[in-house]
C-alpha cells in the first residue's frame, strides 16, 4: 500500500505547467491584438527580459505594482544609467513618512508634479489587475495616474503580470479587480474601514477613498504605441 507521500504529485510542477499553458494562450491572443507579448517562466527571467526592453539612460516611470517591486529593479536600472521616477500616492503612510509637508494639499501638489514627470517618461512600467484570456488588459485606479501612464505619453509602455492575473474575460477581470485587487490595496494603505473590507465583497460604494473610481480595458494596442506585456509563470502581486 502506497504511503500518502508516495501517492502525492509535485504540486509546484503542476502549478508551473498550468500557468505556462494558460499564459502561452494569453500571449498568443495579446499578439493578435497587436501587443508585443512575452512569456517568462520565472521572475528572474522576466527581469532579464524587462531590462532588455529599457534603453541605457532612459527615464523610467513606475506605477504602483508589487510585481515590479518584487523585481528589485533599482540597482539594475542605476547600472544602465537610468533615472527612475517611483510611484507615489497621497495616503496615510506617505504622509507619515514625509512629515515635512504642511498639509495634505501640499503633499498633493508634490505628488502631481512627480506624476507629470513620469507620464512623460521614456519607459513606463506598471502591473495589471487582470489580463483576459482573449488578450485584453483590465486596470482599475482610484486617481487614474497609473492608468494614464498606460494610455498615452511615454515612449514605451511595459505591463508586467503574474499568471495569477489571468481571467476568462473582461467581466471576470472587473470582478477580480473589485474582489481581490481593491481589497488588498485597502489593506496595504490601512483602509480597513472601507465597505468592501467589512462586507467581504465589492458594494460599489460611495466612500470618498474608494480605490475603484476609474476602470480601463485596453482591447488592442493603441495606435502608434510601443506596448509590451510580459506574463510570468508565477503568482505575483495582487
Amino acid at each position: 500500500m502506497l504511503s500518502l507521500a508516495a501517492a502525492a504529485h509535485d504540486a509546484e510542477e503542476i502549478r508551473a505547467e498550468y500557468y505556462r499553458s494558460k499564459a502561452e494562450t494569453a500571449v498568443k491572443n495579446l499578439r493578435r491584438n497587436l501587443f508585443e507579448a512575452h512569456y517568462a517562466d520565472s521572475l528572474g527571467q522576466a527581469k532579464e527580459l524587462l531590462l532588455s526592453l529599457i534603453p541605457e539612460g532612459a527615464v523610467v516611470g513606475c506605477g504602483d505594482s508589487h510585481t515590479l517591486f518584487a523585481m528589485d529593479l533599482e540597482g539594475s536600472l542605476s547600472e544602465k544609467g537610468c533615472t527612475v521616477i517611483p510611484h507615489v500616492c497621497v495616503n496615510r503612510p506617505f504622509m507619515e513618512e514625509n512629515g515635512g509637508f504642511r498639509d495634505r494639499e501640499e503633499a498633493r501638489r508634490v505628488t502631481r508634479e512627480i506624476i507629470r514627470n513620469y507620464l512623460a517618461s521614456d519607459v513606463f512600467l506598471l502591473g495589471a489587475n487582470a489580463i483576459t484570456m482573449d488578450g485584453q488588459i483590465v486596470n482599475v485606479d482610484g486617481r487614474g495616474n497609473r492608468i494614464a501612464g498606460s494610455l498615452y505619453g511615454p515612449e514605451r509602455v511595459i505591463v508586467l503580470a503574474g499568471a495569477n492575473k489571468l481571467v476568462p474575460d473582461e467581466r471576470a477581470g472587473r470582478e477580480r479587480a473589485g474582489f481581490v485587487s481593491a481589497a488588498m490595496n485597502h489593506v496595504k494603505y490601512g483602509k480597513g474601514e472601507m465597505p468592501c473590507m467589512k462586507a467581504g465583497v465589492c458594494l460599489d460604494c460611495r466612500h470618498p477613498e474608494r480605490s475603484c473610481s476609474i476602470t480601463t480595458v485596453i482591447h488592442r494596442k493603441p495606435h502608434d504605441a510601443d506596448f509590451h506585456v510580459i506574463l510570468v509563470g508565477e503568482e505575483l502581486g495582487f
